[in-house]
């Protein structure tokens, strides 16, 4: 389960435990500002959207996006060889979704305008 809180933390719990109160699995400070929309896209990888205008991708078992890559928001953008990076959208990130397909991870996301945004990272 992956959690999005206003200090622009997103933390990652494993569930598969019967103890009370879970611990985070994970806790990643991602974000500048809150961390409003968050989704699992496979069993690894944890995609964020942040009211800061990032959109971070997560590798769970690499470690998170450390910011070493950015680029501008473009439709249909594609993003060649790198796991774990960050986005610049540019806007306030209201809405994201996502999921991996044989070559790639398609994100989909929604912010303050009428317009969604497809991005396809390999």
């Amino acid at each position: 389960m992956v959690a999005g809180y206003g200090s622009g933390a997103v933390k990652v719990w494993r569930l598969g435990s019967r103890k009370v109160g879970y611990v985070p699995f994970k806790s990643l400070p991602l974000h500048n500002a809150g961390a409003g929309c968050v989704c699992l896209v496979d069993g690894k990888t944890v995609v964020s959207g942040g009211n800061d205008g990032f959109i971070h991708i997560s590798d769970l078992e690499g470690g998170h996006s450390n910011g070493s890559s950015e680029i501008t928001s473009d439709e249909d953008t594609d993003i060649d060889d790198t796991s774990t990076f960050k986005l610049l959208h540019g806007h306030k990130i209201n809405w994201l979704s996502g999921f991996r397909d044989s070559s790639c991870v398609v994100l989909y996301v929604c912010d303050e305008s009428n317009v969604v945004t497809k991005y396809s990272v390999r």
